[in-house]
């Protein structure tokens, strides 16, 4: 009979709900056939006493964390009480202290606070949400801070980025604990289309627009994401926004980081690897409706930006199970 893993959360005020209840709830999807969850969660804090998240909720305190023999998964979420002056070094001395207590031990957002202050990651890498990078890297030198991660793996350490990154990093332990079927089986029932891998970027093309684009190189850029079908060349992007070539290429390259050619190709893969995850289907089909002119420069393309072909990425991330 396959054995019940423990989980440990780590509470405190000022806890973010979502970084503690999405985590959680992709755990708890994975079921033996009797019904019993094959995770049993355990709440503990500096105290016995129920904590108000960020939002106002009250969530309830099973153990101390002096009353915790351990736990195969220690998961630390984040929020902003736990950057508080004296909240912080109290977590981080708990943690290095009792670490070995712990089989994995996973941040979710700037939960990687935490991690940090102990000193059990200096040398390793560690990601957090993207607004909080710098931060990290200020007060933790000796730590490998990624912005741009999904989540990572650092030997016994995890951590993942802003907030919903929390279940992409659970599902991922799913997967390792109990295989892609039980994974895929616990995206479907949080409605999360698609099992994120940790090399993915916490924002996708599109997001990155959203968050920065103004003005007319904006509106270029959300046509085109939604005639990716068409012909999107430079100077078809360069005419929606009244620039020349020159001057639209030179402004989104600043903006961007990239130059449009690579932003457009990055748009069309997202938008295929979705379909080939949630709707299935022809190559042939999916690759001409992204604006690829031939399947064979759609496979291409596909493997360099996210190191499988096609046909492997959709009999890997695709569940094909029925419905319940």
């Amino acid at each position: 009979m396959t054995r019940i893993r423990t989980i440990a959360i780590l509470l405190f005020p000022g806890v973010n709900a979502l970084d503690v209840a999405g985590p959680v709830e992709a755990f708890s999807t994975v079921r033996r056939e009797d019904g019993a969850s094959l995770y049993r969660p355990t709440t503990i804090a500096l105290g016995t006493e129920a904590v108000r998240a960020e939002s106002g909720l009250r969530l309830g305190v099973d153990l101390d964390v002096t009353e915790c023999d351990g736990a195969d998964l220690l998961i630390i979420p984040g929020g902003a009480g736990v950057r508080d002056p004296d909240t912080l070094p109290r977590l981080g001395e708990w943690l290095r202290a009792h670490h070995q207590r712990f089989g994995r031990i996973a941040s979710v957002c700037t939960g990687a606070y935490v991690l940090a202050q102990s000193g059990l990651v200096d040398g390793r890498g560690l990601t957090t949400h993207w607004a909080h990078a710098a931060d990290l890297r200020r007060r933790y030198p000796n730590v490998a801070i990624s912005a741009e991660s999904l989540f990572l793996k650092d030997g016994r350490f995890y951590s993942s980025g802003g907030v919903t990154a929390g279940i992409d990093l659970a599902l991922d332990l799913i997967h390792a604990d109990h295989g892609a079927r039980a994974a895929m089986e616990a995206a479907r029932q949080l409605v999360v289309f698609l099992r994120r891998t940790g090399s993915q970027a916490q924002f996708s093309d599109p997001l990155k627009f959203q968050a920065s684009a103004v003005g007319a190189l904006a509106e270029a850029c959300h046509w085109a994401a939604g005639n990716l079908g068409a012909g999107l060349s430079v100077e078809a992007l360069a005419g929606r926004a009244n620039l020349s070539v020159r001057q639209f290429t030179r402004r989104f390259s600043r903006e961007f980081g990239t130059p449009p050619a690579t932003f457009i190709r990055n748009l069309r893969l997202d938008a295929a690897r979705a379909a080939l995850v949630e709707h299935g289907g022809a190559l042939e089909r999916i690759a001409h409706a992204n604006g690829f002119r031939s399947v064979d420069g759609f496979r291409r393309a596909f493997e360099r930006r996210f190191g499988l072909c096609p046909t492997d990425y959709q009999q890997r991330f695709r569940y094909t199970g029925d419905r319940p």
